[in-house]
């Protein structure tokens, strides 16, 4: 199964994902919405940034394999509006996005080498 995730759109990476990674590094991405910064009718393994928030520097990690992250928002440029006279009951909050709880990371954010490369896998 392909996973694509347009130019733009808003990712976080999967509790499964995270559940493997060192606890300062899960901390340190948990719940942290980032941006995909290439579009995946071009490139297999998207680029994605995570801004500054305040508790985190600035974080682009490059070729990230697109089974470990999900899509919370796609972008503004590639949502098709929705057509709420299609008979179903859009005030099912499982149509919405997904609310985020960042974590503070307990040292700095970066990510071991060997966490590093296993993203890339």
């Amino acid at each position: 199964m392909s996973i694509a995730f347009p130019l733009n759109a808003k990712v976080r990476f999967t509790q499964e994902r995270l559940s493997i990674l060192t606890t300062r590094d899960r901390q340190g991405l948990a719940g942290r919405i980032g941006v995909t910064q290439t579009d995946s009718t071009l490139v297999r393994k998207p680029t994605v940034y995570f801004p500054s928030d305040g508790v985190n520097q600035v974080l682009r990690l490059f070729r990230v394999d697109p089974s470990h992250i999900e899509l919370v928002e796609n972008s503004p440029d590639n949502e098709i509006t929705p057509d709420h006279n299609d008979g179903e009951d859009h005030s099912d909050p499982a149509h919405g996005t997904a609310d985020v709880v960042a974590s503070a990371p307990d040292g700095d954010d970066n990510l071991s080498q060997s966490e590093m490369d296993n993203l890339f896998d």
